[in-house]
């Protein structure tokens, strides 16, 4: 318990970092995704199950513990499908990468920032660390992917809204 009270300390405090500092568009040089990723199902949260999430915000309205109705988490695995993904196959070059999952869904994500349907996407590094930050009207969605020295892939998913948060831990395995 002690162990994931530090944890959580730990991405709070690398958060406010990313929400404070500036990301570097610039891939740092041992930084390659490129390839396929498969599912470590042992090191890995279970995925969000989107009619439980939205059961539990429509409680929550009903109670008037969520006012903005439109800030639902329950899109959250069409939005970032990382979350519910088996398998991923990962093309990047230095401006961008191209991300095929398990299910069929594709996503390019470029360096920087730009606008992606609603959302306003800010991504790039710090301290060799991938940031995802993808941000529309009462939600906030960050993604870290950490590449480990043991061709482990590790991504972090945190979604915040007025209603339900997500966090979810995501590790893969280069093939």
């Amino acid at each position: 318990m002690k162990f994931l009270a530090m944890k959580a300390v730990f991405l709070l405090v690398l958060f406010c970092q990313v929400s404070c500092a500036r990301l570097s568009p610039d891939v740092p040089k041992h930084f390659d995704l490129t390839g396929e990723w498969n599912l470590v199902e042992s090191l890995s949260d279970q995925p969000p199950d989107p009619a439980k999430i939205r059961l539990e915000e429509d409680r929550n309205i009903a109670r008037g513990r969520q006012k903005d109705v439109s800030a639902s988490a329950s899109f959250v695995v069409t939005d970032f499908p990382v979350v519910v993904s088996n398998k991923m196959w990962i093309e990047q070059n230095s401006d961008s990468m191209g991300i095929r999952y398990s299910d069929g869904l594709y996503r390019d994500v470029s360096w920087g920032e730009h606008q992606r349907n609603y959302w306003h996407v800010h991504a790039g590094w710090m301290d060799g660390i991938l940031h995802i930050i993808s941000k529309r009207k009462g939600i906030e969605g960050r993604e870290i992917y950490v590449l480990g020295s043991d061709s482990d892939l590790t991504v972090d998913v945190t979604v915040d809204t007025s209603g339900s948060d997500i966090r979810v831990k995501r590790v893969f395995r280069r093939k």
